[in-house]
């Protein structure tokens, strides 16, 4: 890594460093596996504090987004069961589906990319190199969500870009043709060859209630195997959970303490951890109070995303 006048500059594009990037693994992967082509570092990082660093339940690795409105919207589509892959690579040559490695009984049935130089020579579009080279610029995708609920034979990715708001715009890498009509419309094509679902997201599509609450709760979605916590919430479920929606979330804090003997701390993470996976069904669309009734409607706001999901091509 160089330095120009102290302060850390990103390192010059190579064929080298690109084969060092891929021997990394950056860019392939599933799950807890993958990992972002796209790595944030002091010298890529935007004059403006957008990124996010954070974990997408169910995994426990860290994942970068480069403004605020990708992590809120993959918190989405995290929460509806997607396993999302951030900064997903569209190689310019000719590569496997993104679902390749996932299921290995369906690989061999999986449409191959033709690569986004081929799918810009089709559309007439110039498709750009990195700066101050000849090599071919690797596109990413925002967010690639796999619909992780379906049964395997069924199971898709829906591929998203990003709408970023006014000052959201990333500035620590030079994209050729940055997010113009023309990479939306090369992202579009690709999605196209391989039937898969393909949509220009804004945030402000959901509920700011919505992104709140399921920014605060994500961190109650995992919780460690051997915390009191995963202990006692079968028992709970089962003793409790046919009148927990008849009880304001408040009350279900004060069964824990008082029936298995978890801290206040504990109980909040247990109330919290319930909430995000919808055993009890709660509308996070709203404000959440936990001393009155939560307001059922989560389920059918959960269905109705998935299935605009599948439907979207």
């Amino acid at each position: 890594m160089s330095t120009r006048g102290g302060v850390m500059v990103a390192p010059r594009t190579t064929e080298r460093l690109l084969r060092g990037y891929v021997s990394e693994g950056r860019g392939f992967g599933h799950g807890e596996d993958y990992r972002a082509w796209i790595q944030l570092r002091r010298w890529n990082a935007s004059p403006v504090s957008v990124q996010t660093f954070g974990s997408l339940p169910p995994f426990q690795r860290s994942a970068s987004f480069l403004s605020r409105s990708e992590w809120l919207l993959a918190l989405v589509l995290s929460w509806v069961g997607c396993h999302v892959r951030e900064q997903f690579p569209l190689w310019p040559w000719a590569h496997m589906h993104p679902l390749y490695g996932r299921w290995i009984a369906r690989d061999e049935a999986l449409r191959r990319s033709s690569g986004t130089r081929e799918l810009c020579r089709r559309a007439g579009i110039s498709h750009g190199t990195f700066l101050g080279t000849s090599i071919p610029y690797i596109w990413t995708l925002d967010l690639c969500a796999t619909l992780a609920w379906l049964p395997p034979e069924q199971q898709t990715c829906a591929l998203v870009s990003v709408k970023p708001l006014h000052g959201e715009l990333y500035t620590g890498d030079i994209d050729p043709i940055a997010r113009g009509p023309e990479k939306l419309e090369v992202e579009r094509l690709y999605a196209l060859e391989l039937d898969l679902p393909y949509f220009l997201a804004d945030r402000h599509i959901y509920p700011g209630a919505l992104l709140g609450n399921l920014e605060w709760l994500s961190n109650a979605a995992m919780v460690p195997p051997d915390h009191p916590v995963t202990v006692t919430l079968p028992q709970f479920l089962q003793s409790h959970g046919h009148v927990l929606h008849r009880c304001p979330p408040s009350e279900w804090r004060q069964r824990f303490q008082a029936d298995f003997g978890l801290s206040i701390e504990e109980a909040d993470l247990a109330v919290q951890h319930i909430i995000w996976h919808q055993y009890v069904d709660v509308d996070l669309s709203c404000d959440l109070n936990f001393d009155v009734i939560a307001r059922p409607g989560g389920h059918r706001l959960r269905h109705a995303i998935r299935e605009n999901l599948r439907a979207v091509k």
